[in-house]
Order: structure tokens, then sequence, then C-alpha cells
């Protein structure tokens, strides 16, 4: 299944660039330049130090490679141009030491078109003949992988909100998961017929599948970018899960009876253990959770005829 993404607004993006770059220059290293008085220069922060000029940028997601790569392509020359135009202010604030790296800060990087962009504003830099650029500067675009791990994880747990775009699975994907699933196939097949009418089964099969593997590739990116949040997720998963198995449903009525109370249930303890955690990512969660129990164990409908 394709990868999640983090959905950001400019905002948090921003706030949390800027503790990935306090990470790796030091907070005392890097400054922050206001774009409310007179514009920004093409720069969000910058660190003397290192002589290197960073902007930050987040692409609206989800989004295919091709948009996410114009957009940034089109930031690079539009900020570019900003900094050449105020050289000689961008070059007080430097103390007159010109700057070796411009650096666009995005979230996910993966088309070499920028790349091949980057190449081509370095040149257009070096010919400018700014005073504050050095004749060697780089352009360059980096994303979260470009920072050490325990940075990134910091960053996030920090946010007061995380979101990420998890993609649909595709019928390719559902037809290869099912295909090598045939019991776990099985048991969702004959338990949701206490669910669903025979016109309705296959319907709701597909569902199931689709929100579980929904699910899990949520858990998976949670795993990646935030394992402490992942952690709070899935211990509160765990316990639900122990309790069901152990005490069965809160409700002897229907399964849609039973369906309700357990998702609210879980919904309600995954934003307890990780309230910086999306409503959305949370019902994504529970939901495939309770796919997953419906599968294996430990959720069943046993009054149900």
């Amino acid at each position: 299944m394709s990868s999640a993404v983090q959905v950001w607004n400019p905002d948090d993006w921003e706030l949390f660039a800027l503790s990935l770059l306090q990470a790796r220059h030091g907070p005392l290293h890097v400054q922050k330049i206001p774009a409310a008085h007179k514009g920004d220069y093409g720069i969000d922060y910058y660190c003397t130090k290192d002589s290197v000029a960073y902007q930050c940028y987040a692409v609206e997601e989800p989004i295919d490679i091709a948009t996410r790569a114009e957009r940034q392509k089109k930031k690079i020359t539009a900020d570019l141009g900003k900094l050449v135009t105020n050289c000689i202010p961008v070059g007080k604030l430097f103390h007159g030491i010109p700057i070796r790296h411009w650096v666009l800060v995005a979230p996910l990087h993966d088309s070499k078109e920028v790349n091949l962009h980057c190449a081509k504003k370095t040149e257009d830099l070096r010919n400018a003949c700014c005073a504050a650029l050095d004749p060697a500067i780089e352009v360059v675009i980096q994303d979260v992988s470009s920072f050490p791990n325990d940075s990134v994880a910091a960053g996030i747990s920090a946010l007061s909100t995380v979101t990420l775009s998890v993609p649909t699975p595709s019928q390719t994907e559902l037809d290869s998961w099912a295909a090598g699933s045939t019991n776990l196939l099985s048991n969702a097949t004959q338990k949701l017929k206490k669910r669903a009418g025979p016109d309705q089964l296959d319907d709701f099969v597909s569902e199931a599948v689709r929100s579980f593997l929904q699910g899990n590739g949520l858990l998976d990116a949670l795993r990646s970018s935030s394992p402490e949040l992942h952690e709070k997720v899935m211990s509160a998963v765990n316990s639900r899960a122990r309790r069901l198995q152990f005490a069965g449903p809160q409700t002897g009525g229907s399964a849609g009876e039973v369906l309700h109370l357990e998702l609210d249930a879980l919904i309600a303890a995954v934003q307890a253990a990780a309230p910086s955690l999306s409503t959305e990512n949370a019902e994504q969660i529970a939901y495939g959770s309770i796919c997953e129990w419906i599968m294996r164990c430990p959720l069943d409908f046993p009054n149900v005829q």
C-alpha cells in the first residue's frame, strides 16, 4: 500500500521546521525573518554561523508527485527572485559573510525534476554577481528524511495536531491481500453475515478489508514518523482488545449495536491516549482495528443468529 503523507498547514510546518533546524544548528544559531513587515526576502530562517538560508514550504496534501514537484519548483523560483532583489539587506543580515546554501525545507521531496531545477537556479544565482551570495552557492531541497529520526520524532510529538493522509487501497492491493489471506477473509465473511444481508455481504467484507489495510498503513506511518505517538495509540488499541477478548462485547444486542459501541469506545480510547492525533486519523485507526478483530479475534456477535 502507498505510504501515508503528513498533512501540514503552513504555520505548523514552519514551526516544525524550526525545531528541526534548531536541532541541526543549535537554538541560538537559528534566526527567523518575519514576513508580516515588508516581506521575508525569500528566507524564513537563517544561520549566520553556517552561512545557510532556509525557506519553508508545504504543499496542500494529498497531491500527486508531478503537481507537488511543479509547486516546489515555482516556490524556489519565486523566493530566489526575492533573495536577489533584496541582496543588500540580506548581506547585512549575514554580516557581510556570503551565503553558501539556500535550502527549501519541504515535508516530502520525491521528484528528481526538483533537483534539476535546483541545479538550474544554482547557476542563475552564481551568475547574478550578488555580493551576499557565495560564488559557489548551492540551491538545495531537503525533506524530513534529511534530519535525524529523533529530531523528527521530537518535533512531531510537540505538535498540537497530527494529521496523516492515508491513501485508499487500490483494487489490485485488495485482490493481492485477499489472495494471500483466505482464512482471514473467511472469518470476516462468516461474522459479517450477522450484520449484512446476502445482497450486501460482499460490500461489507470489501469495506472491512479496505479499512483494515488503511488503518495498518496509518499505524505504519505513525511508527516511522512518531514512535512515541504510535506507542500510545497501540497501547490504547491493545488494552481495548484484551478487555474485549476477556469480557466480550459490551452489549448482547444486534451486530450493528455491538459495532457502534465498540467503535465509539475505541475511538474515545485512542483520542484519550493520543490527543494530538486528528479525529479523522483516530477514526481510521479504530475502524482498521475493529476490522482486524473481526478477521481474527476477539470480536464476534455470538448472540446474533
